[in-house]
């Protein structure tokens, strides 16, 4: 707890002909990261040959896996058996035979499914265009035009420029205007050398015309037609979806398995491009925790004398990832640190911080019994809700935590659903005649009437946890910098000197002159050790102090809320059927006022943890610990 697991920085000196079968070891071992590493006189690493030939392969079976989890979809691709993995050339002989088996059938399959499917959309379109001509379904539209004959089919704008076109078309020898009610074209067959007199016309009326294919010939045959060759093609992708799902059943289990092998394949090719070499010899680096030196110490030794292993010497110019090493309750806490910037190694890790904080400072500004009652429903069924969201898990776990510390301060606030604990007891009585009390149990520290005494406090607890966050970073520094750590301790003064002052001040105690001393000193230790920027970030302390009070602001505001609620909304016998009506909507709105606290409270305690305290103690910029591994049960707890 508090900081990560130790690491050690490790190096592998290993005989090119021995380097492949190490690559292999270090694989299914899974305990090394493995660094990219240059040493001069020595060339730079490179993937091993077989690496762009299992690359190759690699990106020819994702395609068909693609094509068969389309097929049998990602459920069923994901539930095939699991096997032993293939060697690299054990899997690259499988893939020549599969590839010959069913490469070009498949690739054949799926052009023909892309050519239909365009045809269908093409066909389609086309007989909806057709279906909009039945009204002309017996004219065979491929005869209407000759030498004599010519005809134009297209759209009036309305029916009276319909009857206009009519008009002008009967003063027009041999010329026939066809229409039917209900239908949008029209058709005016003439003679040829009437066209110049009829196309003015037409213009002259608005008319738009329409071109058609010259493969149409009576609407009635060709939508019959185009009916046919739809069915043909629908019946065609059926049989090549058919078939490529016969495939996919038969050798879905054979190319996840390949697959698999391949990645395995490759990533063990493409490592050595991070070692460094020279024409006899590799040079691996990297990083272990130093619990597990020992296991990988024994697979080195089976090498014997083709490899050795080294501890080296870590330095401060090094930045070895991280593996946390806290108790598995502080894994929604532990969330947080992943996700707002991982600890440098040799800084304190603040998730433990986090998880003895963050409930306390929820509990404070939520600070009801009822409310944190209610806190762990909400979060037990939000669990439920979003249990495949990490997110949202780690989010309802933080607030089932910390309602027990919100019961905690609800007892002491004495707020029980915005009621005092008399006060619940005596609307309990109105409703089953129970007599619970007589008189208070307590008297608790009611907020709205103890404003500053609340304010008070959480500077106090602002000045406390503030204290904390300098003093892991004094402790982050002193093996590192003791002026620096110096300095952080300083900051501690500083607090302690205003505590004092500020007692003179209110409580009249005689702590003044030592507050001032304390003052003082601090100022001019902070100044030696940070300079003139530490002097500067001074006032940016009483900032920092400051934030902490909107604990009790907000804290206020949900009193406040949940006070008015039962002012004007609370059900009482005497109000009779009303009360009936009023009890869900009394109760959803104190679910709301919870349900809001409980967010701000996470919204709010987080910021004061991760701005103002982690602030003072932390650079991060880390990376989590990755080693080079195949994932399997035996290295999870190495990567959680």
């Amino acid at each position: 707890m508090f900081v990560p697991k130790k690491m050690r920085k490790v190096r592998i000196i290993v005989l090119k002909a021995e380097v492949e079968k190490l690559i292999k070891d270090l694989h299914e071992i899974g305990l090394v990261q493995i660094s990219k590493i240059r040493y001069e006189g020595l060339d730079e690493g490179r993937p091993l040959p077989a690496f762009d030939e299992l690359s190759a392969y690699l990106g020819k079976l994702r395609a068909i896996f693609a094509i068969m989890e389309q097929e049998l979809g990602k459920a069923a691709m994901q539930n095939t058996e699991e096997t032993k993995l293939l060697e690299p050339y054990e899997a690259i002989a499988q893939v020549k035979t599969l590839n010959t088996a069913i490469e070009n059938r498949i690739k054949s399959l799926t052009k023909q499914i892309e050519d239909d499917s365009s045809l269908l959309k093409d066909l389609g379109a086309k007989a909806d265009f057709v279906k909009k001509l039945l009204a002309f379904e017996e004219i065979d539209f491929s005869k209407l035009k000759s030498r004599t004959l010519d005809y134009r089919l297209g759209k009036c704008q309305n029916l009276q420029s319909l009857l206009l076109l009519k008009q002008k078309a009967a003063k027009v020898d041999d010329t026939t205007v066809l229409s039917k009610a209900g239908t949008e074209n029209t058709l005016i067959v003439f003679r040829a050398k009437n066209h110049a007199a009829i196309d003015s016309m037409l213009a002259e009326s608005g008319f738009s015309a329409i071109d058609l294919d010259s493969s149409i010939t009576s609407p009635a045959e060709t939508h019959a037609k185009i009916n046919s060759q739809i069915v043909e093609a629908k019946s065609r992708i059926a049989n090549a979806n058919s078939e490529l799902k016969t495939i996919s059943k038969q050798y879905a289990a054979q190319v996840k398995l390949l697959i698999s092998s391949l990645e395995v394949g490759t990533a063990r090719a493409e490592i050595s491009s991070k070692f460094a070499n020279s024409k006899s010899l590799y040079i691996i680096q990297g990083w272990i925790v130093d619990e597990n030196y020992d296991k990988l110490a024994k697979v080195v030794e089976q090498y014997h004398t083709s490899a050795t292993l080294e501890s080296m010497k870590m330095n401060h110019e090094d930045h070895p990832p991280i593996v946390f090493n806290n108790p598995k309750i502080s894994s929604p806490f532990q969330f947080l640190t992943k996700n707002y910037s991982l600890p440098n190694y040799f800084e304190i890790d603040p998730t433990m911080a986090y998880f003895i904080a963050l409930p306390i400072i929820y509990g404070m500004i939520v600070g009801d019994v009822l409310y944190g009652i209610l806190s762990i429903f909400i979060a037990q069924w939000f669990l439920k809700k979003f249990e495949k969201s990490e997110i949202m898990r780690n989010v309802s776990l933080i607030w089932f935590y910390s309602a027990f510390p919100t019961i905690l301060f609800g007892i002491i606030f004495d707020e029980w659903g915005g009621l005092s604990h008399l006060h619940l007891a005596e609307l309990i009585t109105k409703w089953t005649g129970i007599e619970l009390l007589h008189a208070p149990l307590y008297s608790g520290l009611h907020r709205i009437e103890n404003v500053i005494t609340l304010v008070e406090i959480t500077v106090v607890v602002g000045l406390i946890h503030l204290a904390l966050g300098f003093l892991f970073g004094a402790i982050n520094e002193w093996n590192h910098n003791r002026k620096h750590s110096i300095g952080k301790l300083a900051w501690i003064g500083l607090e302690i000197g205003a505590i004092l002052a500020l007692s003179a001040a209110i409580a009249h105690t005689s702590f003044l002159i030592p507050g001032l001393v304390f003052i003082v000193g601090s100022i001019i230790v902070i100044g030696a050790t940070e300079g003139i920027i530490g002097i500067i970030e001074i006032p940016g302390l009483v900032g920092n102090v400051l934030s902490y009070a909107r604990i009790a602001a907000i804290g206020i505001v949900g009193v406040v809320i949940a006070e008015l609620l039962n002012e004007f909304l609370v059900p009482l016998p005497e109000q009779g059927f009303m009360a009936i009506l009023l009890i869900p909507l009394f109760i959803g709105l104190h679910i709301l006022n919870c349900f809001i606290a409980m967010f701000e409270s996470l919204i709010q305690g987080g910021r004061l943890n991760i701005v103002e305290f982690r602030s003072k103690f932390m650079h991060g910029g880390n990376s989590l610990f990755s080693p080079f591994a195949m994932i399997s049960s035996k290295n999870l707890s190495v990567l959680e």
